[in-house]
């Protein structure tokens, strides 16, 4: 079992690299692609014309207006017609899966993990203690037949998995998305079990070719296999902390009315006040069509330089959305050797020892290319294969 104080360069590399270094560790937004602005005229409006209402506490479900306007976007995006009960405001992605892990477990439980899969969310799993069991991802996503296969080991050894946690569209560490045929499997795969899903689809909106297939949230009809996470971190802004969740209803006022919320006023009120200002003015979606065209060319230029500059036998994926790509190394190298020799370089990344709950990952990379310009991640690409050349 890996940890983070095993190798730890999130402590202190920047989202850029260090002087001179090219950095693809962090998923962070083009420091360009910020509405700056837009959100400036929306904090103004908020603060003139709704300050009393925006500076107090809020209702602990959400603003009212910012969870009518997801409805309204869920219901144009996916064709989904769902209620105030089925949506409440979160602090981000992550207050929304500490939030799930808090109410809905308890030390000890047995949960089911993507391997690989994001590496804070094991961090955030394991804050709560639970325990982790990994289930493989190939090209097309988790494997359903491994997953089945765990559960009916975890069966005859006592266990009964609560939640199994999934990044199905453009997944993190490995950029590949679910297959439809598997996210029906699944569904099936979870009812027969017992099993809820919390399905983390924050990159569902950043697709840069091809269709984004239905949610698991939406291929669940009776809506109680089914805990579905958005944020605006990624098509927003990361520091107004704001996401929300689409589930049952009872999942929803678990959410809603918890000590944190009853006591808080809910999630982050005043930024609610100003994202609901910013999308009722229509900027959201000629906001999103932006950041499509500018990582559509950040991914366009990491999958070029790739092919120009890794040496035989290294393989990577081809994310059709989201921020990364996940490189396997060819016997017998090892991610942390050609790391060490890539900052030598002047460029750096992760391991893909950090993103497995249990094993694996020794030759994997895992590449961000949100951050950088494309001059950038054609340069740093070369490097590391210059890198991966000098190690082999």
């Amino acid at each position: 079992m890996h940890t983070q104080s095993d190798f730890d360069p999130l402590r202190d590399v920047q989202a850029g690299g260090g002087p001179g270094m090219r950095s693809f560790i962090y998923g962070h937004l083009a420091p360009e692609s910020f509405p700056i602005a837009e959100l400036l005229a929306a904090c103004q409006y908020s603060l003139r014309e709704e300050g009393s209402l925006a500076l107090q506490y809020g209702p602990e479900q959400g603003y009212g207006p910012l969870i009518d306007y997801l409805r309204a976007k869920i219901e144009r995006d996916e064709g989904l017609s769902l209620g105030r009960q089925h949506l409440t405001i979160t602090a981000g992605c992550a207050g929304a899966l500490d939030a799930i892990a808090r109410l809905f477990t308890h030390p000890g439980d047995a949960v089911l993990v993507e391997a690989p899969t994001y590496t804070d969310t094991l961090h955030i799993f394991r804050d709560h203690h639970l325990r982790l069991f990994q289930v493989p991802v190939d090209e097309e996503g988790l494997i359903v037949e491994s997953a089945a296969q765990r559960l009916e080991e975890l069966r005859r050894a006592g266990e009964r998995p609560l939640f199994l946690y999934t990044i199905a569209n453009f997944q993190n560490p490995t950029g590949v998305t679910l297959s439809v045929e598997r996210r029906k499997q699944l569904i099936d795969l979870a009812r027969a079990h017992e099993l809820r899903i919390i399905e983390d689809d924050v990159y569902r909106d950043l697709c840069y070719e091809g269709d984004v297939p239905p949610s698991l949230f939406a291929l669940d009809e009776s809506r109680e296999t089914v805990i579905r996470v958005g944020s605006f971190s990624k098509i927003l802004a990361p520091g107004l902390r704001l996401g929300w969740v689409t589930a049952a209803p009872q999942v929803i006022e678990r959410l809603a009315h918890c000590g944190l919320r009853s006591m808080g006023g809910g999630a982050n009120p005043f930024a609610s006040h100003v994202v609901a200002n910013f999308c009722e003015r229509g900027l959201l979606e000629p906001h999103i069509a932006r950041l499509r065209e500018i990582y559509r060319a950040r991914r366009d230029a990491a999958l070029t330089a790739l092919a120009h500059s890794m040496p035989p036998g290294v393989t990577w994926t081809h994310p059709r959305g989201g921020f990364f790509i996940w490189l396997t190394l060819p016997a017998p190298l090892l991610a942390r050797q050609v790391i060490a020799a890539a900052e030598q370089r002047g460029v750096t990344c992760l391991p893909g020892d950090i993103f497995f709950a249990e094993r694996g990952g020794e030759r994997n990379l895992r590449l961000a290319f949100s951050y950088l310009p494309p001059d950038d991640i054609s340069q740093g690409i070369a490097a590391l294969g210059d890198a991966i050349r000098a190690s082999l």
